[in-house]
């Protein structure tokens, strides 16, 4: 029976191994590897559907505007497929709009994070993509709620006397410093600390192998 065990973990490939058996730099290997392996695909698929993603982000987002004013003025309007556009009816300019987002800026961090959560080592891929797919909806949230900070934080300050007369101090720094954490470090952070957040018995075996012993 010994032989016939050992037998079968030799003829295991090292990407299914579990992870409490590989050390850490044969998992940062392997991970490597898997990780450049998923990326090119995952960014096949994330052009593929950045399109109808930033169409969705821009008509969602607009809903959530809509809910926050009273009556309905703002206006998004995709613009050369990567952009919307930010229009008022209640403030009518002679460019025909207000100021330009590029959407694709937002979550072109999801090429990491799916690559990240395809390339685990000792984990069944179908078992990859429940925590993949929670990751996503989690994300996508983010999203939203980046999308809803620019436009507000460009009322905020970017709009001179109107700016001021309707959001005040206050308002204009807390919607300025939200619309930057979400911008840049949050963005970047994200695919990393969800990654971290649904693999953590992966980043710390000892700890968890000591959990099950207890």
């Amino acid at each position: 029976m010994s032989k016939k065990k050992r037998q079968r973990r030799r003829s295991e490939p090292e990407g299914d191994a579990k992870p409490a058996a590989v050390g850490r730099r044969d998992f940062a290997r392997v991970f490597l590897g898997h990780f450049l392996f998923w990326a090119p695909s995952v960014l096949v698929v994330w052009l593929f559907l950045t399109p109808a993603y930033n169409l969705f982000l821009i008509r969602a987002t607009e809903t959530l505007l809509h809910v926050a004013e009273s009556p309905d003025v703002t206006r998004l309007t995709p613009y050369l497929k990567h952009h919307v556009v930010v229009t008022r009816i209640d403030l009518p300019t002679s460019k025909g709009r207000l100021t330009t987002f590029k959407v694709t800026d937002v979550h072109f961090p999801l090429i990491l994070l799916g690559a990240f959560f395809l390339a685990v080592p000792g984990r069944p891929f179908p078992k990859r993509l429940a925590p993949l797919g929670w990751a996503l909806l989690i994300a996508c949230g983010v999203h939203l709620l980046t999308l809803f900070c620019l436009v507000k934080s460009f009322y905020a300050n970017g709009l001179g006397e109107w700016s001021a007369a309707h959001y005040g101090e206050v308002g204009q720094n807390f919607w300025g410093l939200s619309q930057h954490l979400l911008k840049i470090p949050v963005k970047l952070a994200l695919p990393f600390v969800l990654w971290a957040a649904f693999y953590l018995d992966v980043l710390l075996p000892e700890a968890s192998s000591s959990k099950t012993k207890t």
